[in-house]
């Protein structure tokens, strides 16, 4: 498969070998698949136009509210950082602002390929009702509407959250042609524990196979990269699946999305959507290996409080963002107090049994 997409059901041999019941080929397979090729593009290519049979105008797109507009520019930042080819926008839509108050932005975002941009959702309250994620706010289902807000020249994107870091070029996987069917992200972490035992990982798993997946094909929605016009399809289908079906929603639009795009998967590498219970089991960089993309999922956030596994390394776009945004009106988000201690909490626990109970993660 080129470019790092692996289309959807082929397993390698190592993976087929993890799935043995023995920790010490899982511990190999693990560091075998960080170390694959397609995971460890360590140069970036030359600036190059995007070839002939890539399809139209790409696009680098996050949505967010006034709330969450500080750490999602300084994901803008990074994108920016790391997207070497002009022609290619990162659009930065901000839910509930008006044009008054995206214009002040205007000297923050001089030098970028950066568009920071009104947008309307009346369509979005009606939707919120069937949110179930109690930590996620429903802002999170505005980008169930980015097509109706892009560019009618852009026809196929690369959507990532507002809590990532882009850390290595995007340019090989925007130079290649998007799916024609369904969409291209990478597995969540379930699949690290689809074969273990016990009654909270037997209930995540459950709930996967009552949505129609697979563990194995279960992917994080933080970076998805897929056409528009695949992305017009699949999004009738999660909506629809939400409505009817809320309270199997439980990772809200994530699980709608995995439900409507679960036949049409194409899995991206990991270094693409480089997961927090990724980061606690290994570090790459500790392996010599280039991430593109780090997700911090879950809270705190490196800017709450740069703590393991995540460190002050990460907050490199948000300093940058806080510098440019000085004597801007925006909001510094502040998570509850219980996200906090439920991430830390997680995070401990998480620290101590993968050292005792599960080591050969």
């Amino acid at each position: 498969p080129k470019e790092g997409l692996s289309p959807k059901g082929k397993r390698s041999d190592d993976q087929d070998r993890w799935r043995r019941p023995c920790g010490r080929l899982r511990t190999r397979w693990t560091r075998a698949r960080l170390e694959d090729e397609d995971l460890n593009t360590c140069c970036a290519p030359e600036p190059q136009a995007p070839p002939a049979d890539a399809g139209g105008k790409a696009a680098v797109v996050l949505i967010t509210d006034r709330n969450y507009f500080l750490p999602t520019l300084s994901a803008a930042l990074s994108a920016d950082a790391h997207v070497s080819c002009p022609a290619v926008p990162i659009c930065l839509f901000v839910v509930g602002a008006d044009d008054a108050w995206v214009r002040q932005f205007e000297d923050a975002i001089t030098g970028t390929k950066i568009r920071i941009l009104a947008a309307n959702l009346p369509e979005l309250p009606e939707l919120s009702r069937f949110h179930r994620d109690r930590y996620l706010p429903p802002i999170a289902l505005a980008r169930f509407w980015i097509s109706s807000l892009l560019d009618p020249d852009i026809d196929r994107m690369l959507y990532i959250d507002g809590d990532v870091m882009v850390d290595d070029e995007l340019d090989s996987l925007l130079n290649t042609p998007a799916p024609t069917e369904g969409l291209a992200a990478a597995q969540d972490f379930a699949w690290i524990f689809h074969d273990e035992l016990g009654l909270s990982k037997y209930r995540d798993l459950r709930n996967i196979r009552d949505i129609g997946c697979q563990p194995e094909f279960y992917f994080n929605s933080g970076v998805m990269y897929c056409s528009i016009r695949a992305w017009d399809r699949i999004v009738p289908v999660a909506t629809r699946f939400m409505r009817e079906h809320p309270d199997l929603c439980v990772a809200s639009d994530q699980t709608a999305l995995n439900h409507a795009a679960r036949n049409t998967l194409t899995l991206l590498p990991p270094r693409y959507n480089y997961l927090t219970d990724y980061m606690m089991v290994v570090d790459p960089r500790t392996l010599g290996l280039r991430t593109a993309i780090w997700h911090f999922n879950g809270a705190p956030k490196p800017w709450n409080s740069a703590v393991w596994p995540w460190d002050e390394y990460f907050n490199r776009f948000y300093r940058m963002a806080e510098a440019r945004l000085g004597g801007c009106d925006v909001e510094t988000p502040v998570p509850p107090r219980r996200q906090i201690e439920a991430g830390l909490a997680h995070r401990a626990r998480a620290r101590l049994r993968l050292n005792w109970v599960y080591p050969w993660r």
